[in-house]
């Protein structure tokens, strides 16, 4: 017993220790806060400690700069916070680019955020909640009668490998996103429609002092969306609207996306071009209006609290769609969040992309 309350003891001191080097490191008192992240690193392999170690290398605040042993202590951290061959090159390419935010447990939600905790990790969000809409839904079936109240979730995953080519890294991934949205609430609980959207995509983070907009990072990529429903041929609801009665959906781009951090501020711009289809074949051509022709994010990270907004924007139409997401972790445990998520504007699903709607929700969260 006694050797037990020692330990925690022990862990309590270590722990005190770190917060002490980070409460200098956070008034800029770099050349105090050294020797103790230096002390963390030997007596409990902290990577918070050395992550701040290479990033003070890296920038010659409290030591020389000294690119060799910044690389080396990005390493460590990486491969103290996980073993995997593969993730421990993700992770030091990850922490690398990544700037201090304002306290340890904002670094720690933006880790999260930024690379999942799984070797098969998280894309996008993957959540559970009850949605209400202001307007009565469309679906995938005419003779069914749907209600403004249900259940919408999503899974998105993704599968990641580094590369060196060319003598810089690149992240390369592919990924699923799969969004249902279910009508349990009615007598016969239908799926009302499910968005499946597979991608493929190159990140290539940017690492360069001379970086004035504090630009993280850049991906191409291709993305295909669908709803996997029967083609129907006939007449269209407007000219390049869908096929009347046809409740098939999908379009295919090519995208480009750059990365941005300010602090605990994160920002992504996207653009996107839709590949052509044959007029025949197309179950939308008006599609991309309603999407827009890219998005904007910003993201906000205040400790455990991440405030998740963005903005799609259509030029050729003069509309807009926003959605605002707001993610806390829950009292039973820091990987499952409390999730809230309004969205207002077109192309809340596929088959109802022309339609305006206000939607709230709320529910739970695994990844954010």
């Amino acid at each position: 017993m006694k050797l037990l309350f020692l330990l925690f003891i022990s862990l309590s001191l270590y722990a005190d220790h770190f917060i002490e080097g980070e409460t200098y490191f956070n008034n800029g008192e770099y050349e105090k806060a050294f020797p103790i992240f230096l002390q963390c690193t030997k007596k409990s392999k902290k990577p918070e400690a050395a992550y701040k170690l290479g990033w003070m290398y890296q920038n010659a605040k409290g030591v020389p700069l000294d690119l060799s042993k910044s690389a080396q202590w990005y390493k460590k951290a990486a491969d103290w916070q996980v073993r995997e061959t593969n993730r421990t090159n993700l992770y030091e390419t990850i922490f690398s680019n990544m700037d201090p935010l304002s306290d340890s447990t904002s670094t720690n939600t933006a880790v999260k955020y930024i690379s999942g905790n799984f070797a098969l990790r998280a894309h996008k969000p993957n959540y559970l909640l009850v949605s209400y809409s202001d307007v009565i839904p469309k679906g995938e079936a005419n003779n069914e009668t749907y209600i403004q109240t249900e259940v919408q979730y999503q899974i998105s995953l993704r599968a990641d490998y580094v590369t060196n080519w060319f003598g810089f890294p690149q992240i390369w991934s592919g990924a699923y996103t799969q969004t249902s949205f279910w009508q349990v609430f009615t007598d016969s609980a239908p799926f009302r429609e499910t968005n499946y959207k597979p991608e493929l995509f190159v990140t290539l983070p940017f690492v360069h002092n001379a970086d004035m907009v504090n630009l993280k990072g850049i991906v191409f990529g291709y993305k295909h969306s669908s709803n996997g429903q029967p083609v129907t041929d006939g007449n269209r609801t407007r000219p390049s609207g869908p096929v009347i009665g046809s409740r098939s959906r999908s379009w295919n781009r090519v995208y480009t996306k750059a990365f941005f951090q300010w602090n605990n501020f994160f920002s992504e711009v996207e653009v996107w071009h839709r590949l052509s289809e044959s007029e025949e074949s197309d179950d939308n051509p008006d599609i991309e209006e309603y999407y827009g022709q890219g998005s904007i994010k910003v993201a906000y990270i205040n400790e455990k609290l991440l405030l998740d907004i963005q903005v799609n924007p259509s030029i050729t139409k003069g509309i807009a769609s926003a959605q605002i997401s707001v993610s806390y972790p829950t009292y039973v445990s820091e990987d499952v969040y409390f999730y809230l998520k309004a969205f207002s504007g077109y192309g809340s699903s596929l088959i109802d992309y022309d339609q305006k709607v206000n939607k709230i929700g709320f529910g739970l969260s695994i990844s954010r």
